[in-house]
């Protein structure tokens, strides 16, 4: 992979999953951490950098004068701001987290640079995580590589077409969060029925882990067949599961999803 700049990888944003990749990779000794750059104006990130040994530059102009891959980790809000403020420099690769900013907007705002999106979860802090990516057609294969290996180094990884990037959103980017919502119902009921909070949660806990262990362990199965497993007939978890069926859970996940993916278009705007 060329690269004739100081840093491997340089972090615009050192927020939740600007801080996860970093420290992710260099966990997993993908890269090292003499290798990573950081640029955050919040009080935290200077500090946060000398904790965890990544250099600090004082400007975005500088990270990307220095570094190979400009990953940028803002939230949407501030995409414009940054485009700005690095506009005019010499970029070797983009690699953007951003949800809803489209690799054209990337572009037309830096000139024709080649970029990589991608879309990871926040799992990715425990090297647990799921990212889907793509890249514009100009993107070296050795460097759309080396990115494809960081998040692999951090979880299960898959290329998408840009088209998807949206859609994609729903799968596994927000779902963390539909996760926790459902931990918390059943919880909640829970201690509506007497039982201790803390004995719920963690055998709740345990449960999401070992049924997402069982799905990955036998990819090929079909999920019916893991329900049916579960709810026998006449039994009792069965009546709960055509409860759901009959509240029609499949289409609430399918409204909140649209939603979702509403929001992701209107931050790409």
């Amino acid at each position: 992979m060329k690269n004739s700049k100081k840093f491997q990888l340089g972090i615009i944003g050192l927020g939740h999953m600007g801080s996860a990749i970093a420290r992710g990779a260099v966990r997993k000794e993908y890269i090292e951490r003499y290798q990573v750059a950081v640029y955050d104006p919040s009080s935290h990130a200077q500090a946060d950098s000398a904790v965890e040994e990544f250099a600090y530059l004082s400007s975005p102009r500088e990270l990307v004068r220095n570094s190979h891959i400009v990953l940028l980790a803002v939230t949407p809000q501030k995409l414009d701001e940054v485009l700005e403020a690095i506009h005019g420099e010499d970029i070797d690769v983009v690699l953007s987290i951003v949800t809803g900013a489209s690799i054209s907007h990337l572009q037309n705002a830096l000139g024709n640079i080649p970029v990589i999106r991608a879309m990871p979860n926040t799992p990715l802090q425990i090297n647990e995580g799921a990212t889907a990516l793509c890249m514009s057609k100009n993107c070296l294969a050795d460097d759309y590589d080396f990115v494809f290996q960081l998040f692999a180094s951090m979880g299960v990884t898959r290329t998408i077409s840009e088209e998807q990037m949206n859609d994609i959103v729903a799968v596994h980017g927000s779902t963390p969060a539909y996760v926790y919502y459902f931990v918390d119902c059943i919880i909640k009921d829970a201690v509506k029925r007497g039982i201790d909070a803390e004995s719920a949660r963690a055998l709740l806990v345990q449960t999401v882990i070992g049924a997402g262990e069982l799905l990955a362990k036998n990819a090929d199965k079909p999920l019916d067949d893991f329900i049916s497993e579960v709810a026998t007939e006449g039994g009792t978890t069965i009546e709960a599961v055509n409860t759901l069926k009959n509240e029609k859970m499949d289409k609430i996940i399918h409204d909140a999803n649209e939603n979702c993916i509403k929001r992701a278009k209107e931050l790409g705007k």
